[in-house]
């Protein structure tokens, strides 16, 4: 009876949504999906949508390329930020130090291991809720469902004024992972901006 107590306690606990998702990511240096964004303000039932395509290559870079109304591009490479708009001429950066990046909602979706140090995960069947350890006014939980695959369905992100940003993806899709100025989107013409500039 102790050795099969003690067998018990050794073995660990069974993988949970996150270790799910992070052993789907790694089936391939880089993914693509098709995403529907909404963003729906606090208080209104209604709200603003948006089309892409969304590229990401584990365990720090993803690119976001919208495709409906203005074409633009927000891009993170792991340590900068870039939104792109060339209809407006413009090309914004931040720097993404490693809290920074540890925060953002789709880190969770890149690197689970960052994710279990910036958040506190709870798991139940597909379904996985991220509550910030340390809560900021942007963020104040990430939800997300997996699919079959164990990749992501859907990724809610609510901030603290009850403002709700969902993402559906679907038709994940391997591909060969992108160079890495793909994740660093510039102006025609331009080279990527830096932050501060």
């Amino acid at each position: 009876m102790t050795a099969l107590v003690l067998a018990l306690a050794l073995a660990g606990s069974p993988p949970d949504g996150l270790d799910r998702l992070a052993a789907a990511l790694r089936a391939a240096r880089a993914w693509q999906a098709d995403f529907v964004q909404l963003y729906t303000p606090e208080g209104f039932e209604d709200g603003t949508t948006d089309r892409g395509t969304l590229t990401i290559a584990p365990p720090a870079s993803l690119r976001f390329d919208y495709t409906s109304g203005s074409p633009r591009t927000f891009a993170a490479d792991g340590g900068v930020g870039r939104l792109v708009d060339p209809a407006a001429g413009t090309c914004d950066a931040v720097l993404l130090d490693a809290g920074t990046w540890g925060r953002l909602p789709l880190a969770a979706v890149l690197d689970p291991a960052a994710t279990r140090r910036a958040f506190v995960v709870e798991s139940a069947g597909p379904d996985l809720r991220l509550v910030p350890r340390e809560p900021t006014r942007e963020l104040a939980e990430v939800a997300l469902t997996l699919d079959q695959g164990n990749l992501p369905r859907t990724v809610t992100v609510r901030d603290a004024g009850g403002n709700r940003n969902q993402f559906t993806l679907t038709g994940w899709r391997a591909v060969p992972p992108p160079p890495p100025a793909f994740f660093q989107p510039a102006l025609p013409g331009s080279r990527p901006c830096l932050p501060g500039r």
